[in-house]
């Protein structure tokens, strides 16, 4: 069997995978180049980067396995026609980014963002307002894996814990639970909204104007799902009329963030590169799905792959 890993990530998954299939061929490449001409052939392809003419050159691919746990990059169509299996890493990511949703709403709340940027202008300002996340209330947009990880260490925090889920539900550490017909429930009474949603018909643009407008206006967005769920200039047009206190995001509409953007030099909105889903040993979190779903594979067991796609709901 033959394994082409296409990635941007250095670390060295081909090294992982080859000390458990010493008997099929694995190749890993950032080079387009080369992922064109050795996924000809190739069974199998682990990627998470944007390429339709690499899976459409993939002939004989059985299973089109993510680093990511969103696809919505992917041409799911295409993928659906040629009967290709997807699945996806969700589910280990749940530590690092409900981490980063926590360091956001801290940072947000201590005004670190404006003492990190007064420490390079050399000012020194001691009034700068100082808040606590504990007894404020945490919305969290998207109940997966994530968001669960968030909810128990949110409320281990103090917080008070809502949330939207697509079929809601009790859940441990949640308050209440929201269907996404109810979010302005959830909007309406959060201090900090963290945004988990993929990327769906329903919830493409659903953080727009009249979201902004319905938060408080001491309220923070930590935006961590899909960048095209978010209106990028109603997210603009809210931070520059202090409509909301501030924005820590890591995704945006269209990636990169261009050089021109107004976004940049907003004071109340954090900017990071997309990274929150990535760590440096994140390759040994994946390996945790992947090895499962190659064995799967290997054995022919396909009806018992992990985190298969839904690839009529692109999750």
């Amino acid at each position: 069997m033959k394994i082409l890993i296409y990635t941007f990530l250095e670390e060295d998954l081909a090294w992982k995978l080859k000390q458990h299939y010493i008997q099929d061929e694995i190749i890993q490449t950032k080079d387009r180049n080369i992922a064109l001409k050795e996924v000809v052939d190739s069974d199998i392809l682990i990627l998470n980067i944007k390429d339709e003419e690499v899976i459409e050159n993939g002939k004989k691919l059985k299973l089109i396995q993510t680093l990511s746990s969103g696809v919505d990059y992917l041409p799911l169509d295409l993928i659906k026609s040629r009967n290709i299996i997807l699945c996806n890493t969700a589910g280990i990511h749940s530590g690092h980014m409900s981490e980063y949703a926590i360091s956001s709403m801290i940072l947000l709340a201590r005004n670190l963002h404006v003492a990190i940027r007064n420490q390079t202008k050399h000012i020194w300002n001691q009034q700068l307002d100082q808040h606590e996340i504990a007894g404020s209330t945490i919305g969290i947009l998207g109940l997966g894996s994530i968001g669960k990880e968030l909810a128990r260490k949110a409320n281990f925090m103090g917080m008070k814990v809502v949330g939207i889920r697509k079929h809601p539900k009790k859940m441990e550490n949640v308050d209440e639970v929201y269907s996404i017909d109810d979010i302005d429930k959830l909007i309406k009474q959060s201090d900090y909204i963290v945004n988990l949603l993929p990327l769906t018909k329903e919830t493409e643009k659903i953080i727009n104007k009249e979201f902004f407008e319905k938060m408080k206006n001491t309220a923070c967005l930590i935006n961590m799902g899909r960048g095209p769920t978010t209106d990028q200039k109603a997210m603009y047009e809210a931070l520059i009329n202090k409509t909301i206190r501030g924005v820590v995001s890591d995704v945006f509409f269209m990636e990169p963030l261009e050089e021109n953007s107004l976004l940049w030099d907003l004071e109340n909105l954090v900017i990071t590169p997309h990274i929150c889903g990535f760590v440096s040993n994140y390759m040994d979190k994946a390996i945790k799905v992947i090895k499962p779903n190659l064995d799967m594979i290997h054995e022919e067991k396909q009806a018992e792959l992990i985190n298969q796609v839904d690839l009529k709901l692109g999750y």
